[in-house]
């Protein structure tokens, strides 16, 4: 997580809840690099931050969940994005995924880890990559909603193809620390070999 928590924005009950969240994450997520993600339980999280199972599965659902972290994007910031860009698909596209890299850029040091824990077991590396692929199906939702004159298959192949650059990029861009580009730069490079 580790984000600002806008505190004057946060009532107390909200800013107590993230405190908590936050709390889980960065103690199992050191657990997971520690002991490995396989031999790190619930129970190990839950004595880290002494509190019990039950109060623990109010915030997360599993040590999955903790492991793939919340959603980069909402729909709404995604119909947003895509309705704040000209009438083209490609620059809906360029804009969507330019704020998912700059997202990416901005949470770098926690998606490290969580790319160094994902390398442990290939049943938790599938993990990581499924939570990099999840948005395809919910871009090409959104972006078919908004361009409807447009053939479905033609987004969604557009999308695929950005989403494979994204996946290649990002896994570049943290296997290598002494990148100089910005993984937006690293991106754009692929989707443009694409065309």
């Amino acid at each position: 997580m580790n984000e600002s928590y806008g505190i004057h924005n946060l009532s107390l009950r909200e800013f107590k809840k993230r405190k908590a969240q936050n709390d889980i994450e960065t103690a199992a997520l050191r657990l997971f690099l520690e002991k490995g993600y396989e031999n790190t339980s619930i129970k190990d999280i839950t004595d880290e931050v002494m509190m019990s199972s039950r109060t623990f599965f109010r915030y997360f659902a599993s040590k999955e969940e903790i492991l793939t972290g919340s959603p980069i994007t909402t729909k709404d910031e995604r119909l947003q994005l895509i309705q704040s860009s000209s009438d083209s698909l490609d620059q809906a596209l360029q804009t969507i995924f330019s704020v998912l890299s700059e997202k990416y850029e901005q949470n770098k040091e926690n998606l490290m880890i969580r790319y160094h824990i994902s390398k442990q077991a290939e049943s938790i590396s599938s993990l990581f990559l499924y939570k990099l692929l999840e948005p395809e199906i919910v871009i090409c939702d959104d972006l078919c909603i908004s361009f409807k004159d447009t053939d479905k298959d033609h987004i969604r192949f557009q999308v695929a193809i950005h989403m494979a650059a994204f996946r290649v990029s990002v896994e570049m861009w943290l296997e290598n620390n002494e990148r100089e580009e910005s993984l937006k730069t690293l991106l754009f490079y692929h989707v443009n070999q694409f065309k």
